[in-house]
């Protein structure tokens, strides 16, 4: 009668939720690498170590005066903040309205956006979007720049292995991801109590009064505590924190494949749009001609 269960958490979630959970978790390496790609082939640098680099021993690159330059320092640096904030951000269009549907209730999450009244590209993003995408950013940050450059830069190369990069990862993740992204998580769910908490249904979110607040009543502690991180990193460490060993010892297995099918059908679609061109402009000139003999011959 109304009592909690097992099973009461699951009743928050609703489609939405899958399908967030589905992509934000098999997709976010990927767009990681796009996003790095893109800004790598417009800022003329290279990649970010992907892969096979990590193993390769650091002190046999060679190395140009190009890479001294401060203007391709500047180049480098850009990239390597902009690729995770770019996924990250990514990552929370995808997933933080869901989350926000979880942490509300299907049912008053429902009115809470009701009375917002947002446009609808306010309303894809979802309430505390800010605070969300902060975390993913950290997080991809964490997984996709911090781990492989730490772990190619200054891991002991006779060390190196898949079962060391796997371990690293984890620690990564839970010491130094998990520490800076539990205060943004805390200031997610402090948003959207704040969201909630005003003499209407729902309000706008005031992220300096949010923080304000916070230290005010606690302190610290209203934003980290020990309790709130070991949370944090059962929750989060199994699957994101074993990601920088799938992202770079797993996914590269299939990516040749991948790509290959996913260029061959490319090639094929642009080959029949290409015929289906040539075929209504080669219809087009025969019916014009035959109009011009019906004219003359009119004539």
């Amino acid at each position: 009668k109304g009592g909690r269960s097992f099973f009461t958490p699951y009743k928050v979630v609703g489609p939405a939720s899958g399908v967030a959970w589905f992509l934000q978790y098999s997709v976010m390496g990927g767009v990681f690498q796009m996003c790095d790609r893109a800004l790598s082939s417009m800022l003329e640098v290279e990649q970010i170590p992907y892969g096979p680099q990590l193993m390769e021993d650091p002190s046999k690159d060679l190395r140009s005066e190009k890479e001294y330059d401060a203007i391709t320092s500047i180049k480098m640096g850009t990239q390597i903040i902009l690729a995770p904030c770019l996924a990250g951000s990514i990552e929370s269009v995808v997933a933080n309205r869901a989350e926000v549907q979880r942490y509300y209730g299907i049912k008053k999450f429902s009115k809470i956006e009701g009375a917002l009244k947002w446009n609808p590209i306010s309303k894809i993003g979802g309430p505390a979007f800010i605070a969300n995408s902060t975390r993913n950013c950290i997080m991809s940050s964490t997984s996709f720049v911090v781990t492989p450059i730490l772990y190619r830069t200054y891991f002991p190369q006779e060390q190196k292995s898949k079962t060391s990069l796997f371990w690293f990862g984890l620690g990564v993740n839970i010491f130094i991801g998990n520490t800076v992204a539990i205060t943004q998580q805390a200031l997610w769910g402090r948003s959207l109590d704040y969201a909630a908490s005003g003499s209407t249904v729902a309000r706008n979110i005031h992220y300096r009064s949010v923080i304000q607040e916070g230290f005010a009543k606690e302190g610290s502690r209203a934003f980290f505590t020990i309790p709130k991180w070991i949370t944090r990193v059962f929750m989060n460490a199994p699957v994101q924190g074993t990601l920088p060993w799938f992202y770079n010892e797993v996914l590269p297995l299939a990516e040749d494949n991948i790509l290959a099918m996913a260029s061959k059908a490319y090639c094929g679609a642009m080959k029949s749009a290409s015929s289906s061109g040539e075929r209504l402009k080669t219809e087009g000139g025969t019916q014009a001609k035959h109009r011009r003999y019906e004219v003359e011959s009119i004539r």
